[in-house]
């Protein structure tokens, strides 16, 4: 079973078209479950909403997985993010400055990360574990059982003028453009594929890890802007299940965990709008939240399982 299934993932076929056909089915399947409850315009929209966040934050891990590594702080860093663009917009009530200041915040988390991991010579995924428990220490030492409130005002306002929407379009075809149109993306993609080749080349991880993370840091500016703004709170709840929801996203939508040439941004945002479409299918269906969780972990294991061949090759003209 094992060997069919990494035979029919390393099919082209496969990989591009399977995650759309199961976009489909699960459609299809939740909107007869609920007898066209979850077909209806406010639910779809409602989707797409979740999803858009989830997609943001996926885009940019795209670069950081296309290099061969996982980070599992994304959502640890999101919510630290947004605690810290909260406080900085009570205090200054600038939108510009809240926006400025949870990118730049978000880049700064991430590269250390980057360097800490490139520094000390320690795999990115041990490093983004004790980023992740430091992170949500701090967030329990400044918040407790508190929350941060956002005036509703602002955040409707940011809302009403689709924010989350214009600022997720612009990231993404900026992200598609360097990935797949640029000599960054080739390099992250080769250091994927094979990394001895690559700095056999002169193509050094270090260099090109720190540039995925920073992208990636832009991403997360973004998502804890869009979480904050749809919310209006946070608190030390605020993207727990995000990073699942984006190593899911990247799985489902048909990348390799390993990264390399079968990288593609569009991963991300199909991915995220699937994960997003079975949570909320799911739950319409009367499925409980633990049962859910397994249904997600299931999915994410029978994926794993089905990718764990690492590609171990050439760049080819996919690159």
């Amino acid at each position: 079973m094992k060997a069919k299934l990494i035979q029919l993932n390393e099919q082209q076929f496969f990989i591009r078209f399977v995650p759309i056909i199961l976009l489909l089915i699960m459609g299809i399947g939740f909107n007869i479950a609920t007898g066209g409850r979850f077909g209806t315009a406010a639910n779809l929209n409602l989707i797409v909403t979740q999803a858009v966040i989830v997609a943001t934050v996926a885009t940019g891990a795209v670069f950081i997985f296309g290099t061969g590594n996982i980070s599992i702080a994304l959502g640890a860093s999101t919510a630290i993010t947004s605690v810290i663009m909260a406080r900085t917009y009570l205090r200054t009530e600038s939108v510009p400055m809240m926006i400025v200041v949870a990118i730049v915040v978000a880049v700064l988390i991430m590269v250390t990360t980057a360097l800490l991991s490139t520094v000390l010579n320690v795999s990115v995924m041990f490093v983004s574990i004790v980023m992740m428990v430091l992170i949500q220490g701090i967030m329990q030492t400044v918040l407790g059982a508190g929350t941060l409130s956002l005036p509703y005002a602002m955040t409707s306002a940011l809302t009403r003028g689709n924010f989350h929407f214009w600022a997720f379009l612009i990231y993404f075809i900026l992200c598609a453009i360097i990935f797949h149109f640029t000599g960054v993306g080739r390099s992250i993609k080769f250091l994927g594929s094979n990394k001895f080749c690559a700095e056999q080349s002169g193509i050094f991880l270090n260099k090109y890890l720190i540039i995925a993370f920073i992208i990636s840091g832009v991403g997360i500016g973004l998502a804890a802007i869009m979480t904050s703004i749809r919310t209006g709170t946070i608190g030390v709840s605020t993207a727990a299940s995000l990073n699942m929801d984006v190593v899911l996203a990247i799985v489902l939508g048909g990348m390799s965990v390993f990264g390399g040439t079968r990288s593609y941004i569009y991963a991300g945002v199909l991915g995220a709008l699937t994960v997003t479409l079975l949570n909320n299918g799911l739950l319409m269906v009367g499925i409980s939240p633990t049962i859910l969780q397994l249904v997600r972990g299931i999915f994410f294991l029978t994926l794993i399982f089905a990718g764990q061949k690492r590609p171990d090759r050439l760049p080819d003209k996919e690159v």
